[in-house]
């Protein structure tokens, strides 16, 4: 009797491996899970790619990487994928002496070359290139905007009930979490919080009149300051539900409005403590604000024409600069540092565009040209991504690798209707700022639109 159970079992297994090979005959790879299977390393043998399936592919391609001396210890193992800008690492899920099975990280559209380390120190770099295809699209996220034909509005509720009114400035707090700071007007002034996966808008703080804020690295604490003076500097923490907190002011220079647009902290490479908070007056002037001791330090005066609403700022930790947009002469600034600390002097040059041209056209850093940027954000590979604003209705891209600047998402000149998908064919309303979450997805804020949308680029 159990000579006929085993017989039927071992039939069974059979016809299954039967089929598992046929269901994968057409597969140009082999994945064996079995990763203590296959040849040690040997660190006095050269590690050696001789190939790798398939060619080309999108975030979580399977990867195949062929060769020799790989060993077979997958945590000893790691492939990174290289845009020409930095080393993005693969998620390895099987070593096997002559092989690597991996999956493609998030990565630049374009080649990349692949490189495997085993161990410390033994590493090679693949003899052809991988062919990055990014895949973007434009979501509808919160705000009921305009398609409602009430206009200005102020509501919580839901991510369909809510309204948004003039958004100065956004900033993504991870795990598709929003904040938005608004305008002076009653129906704008408020910083509110948005949870996509709650499905939830609340009102953290009402009448107040905030820009750009920064955010520190961990993206556990927001700062902003009032943009009229005098400039109160206020905290919002993650442990505290991200309520606000004055934390002290930054003085005032001269007299007027609008004088500080945004502000930015750099990260923790470059200020360990994360404790100052750099801004631009409209003035021209450059400075920073110390979280700790409330201390305000002149870094450069005279750096760029005044103009109202001019300082939209970010933080390039790559080159260690700034880059500031100034809407009234078309074009962003770099702001530098002359020594080898900030407070040895800086200097200030246009980066892109022109001063005497206001135009939506790509090209080069020299050719490119800008008709009214506004709100700025940087992505992990060193991107800058830029909104034109006052009906140009387009998100710009400086590319990190070449300079070359781009149209990326918008239709020029085309204001409604409010249109998703292709971001080639997406309809935004004076997209006012831009903010980056880490894992490929930028929210903008619309400023008559009054909506929040995304642009996910994988």
């Amino acid at each position: 009797m159990k000579s006929k159970k085993f017989e039927f079992l071992s039939v069974i297994l059979f016809s299954g491996l039967l089929i598992l090979v046929h269901s994968c005959k057409d597969e140009t790879y082999v994945y064996q899970q079995d990763s203590d299977k296959g040849t040690p390393f040997n660190p006095s043998l050269p590690v050696e790619i001789t190939g790798f399936m398939p060619d080309s592919g999108k975030i979580a391609e399977k990867v195949v990487i062929t060769g020799s001396n790989f060993g077979n210890v997958t945590s000893e193992v790691k492939v990174f994928f290289n845009d020409g800008f930095s080393d993005k690492e693969a998620s390895v899920i099987s070593v096997n002496g002559s092989s690597i099975y991996c999956l493609a990280p998030r990565l630049s559209g374009g080649d990349n070359q692949i490189k495997v380390v085993v161990g410390e120190s033994a590493e090679v770099i693949a003899p052809k290139t991988f062919h990055y295809t990014a895949s973007a699209y434009v979501s509808w996220v919160a705000g009921i905007g305009l398609r409602d034909g009430t206009g200005a509005f102020y509501q919580d509720g839901t991510l369909d009930e809510s309204h948004f009114y003039k958004i100065m400035g956004i900033v993504a707090l991870g795990d598709d979490q929003i904040m938005t700071f608004g305008s002076w007007e009653s129906m704008a002034n408020k910083v509110r919080f948005i949870s996509v996966n709650d499905n939830r808008v609340i009102t953290l703080q009402d009448g107040v009149y905030l820009g750009k804020p920064a955010i520190n690295e961990d993206k556990t604490v927001v700062y902003a300051t009032t943009l009229n003076p005098t400039h109160t500097v206020y905290e919002y923490r993650k442990d505290n539900g991200w309520m606000p907190y004055r934390i002290g002011e930054i003085p005032a220079r001269g007299s007027g409005y609008d004088h500080i647009q945004s502000m930015v902290m750099m990260d923790k490479e470059h200020d360990p403590q994360q404790e100052w908070l750099y801004f631009c007056h409209k003035s021209g002037f450059f400075g920073r604000f110390n979280i700790n001791t409330q201390q305000t330090e002149d870094l450069g005066e005279d750096l760029f024409d005044q103009a109202d609403y001019v300082g939209y700022l970010v933080y390039d930790k790559f080159n260690d600069c700034f880059y500031l947009s100034h809407h009234a002469k078309y074009c962003i600034y770099k702001i530098s540092k002359t020594g080898s600390a900030w407070t040895d002097g800086v200097q200030s040059d246009i980066y892109a565009g022109s001063p005497s041209q206001s135009a939506v056209v790509d090209g080069s850093l020299a050719d490119a040209r800008f008709r009214d940027p506004r709100g700025m954000c940087m992505d992990d590979d060193g991107n800058l991504y830029i909104c034109e604003f006052n009906n140009s209705n387009v998100i710009r891209k400086i590319s990190a690798l070449d300079g070359y600047v781009s149209t990326v998402a918008g239709t020029l000149n085309v204001e409604s209707p409010q249109t998703n998908g292709n971001p080639a064919e997406a309809i935004f309303l004076d997209p006012r700022d831009i903010t980056y979450d880490g894992n490929g997805n930028f929210f903008i804020a619309e400023w008559w639109e009054a909506t929040v949308r995304r642009y996910a680029v994988q």
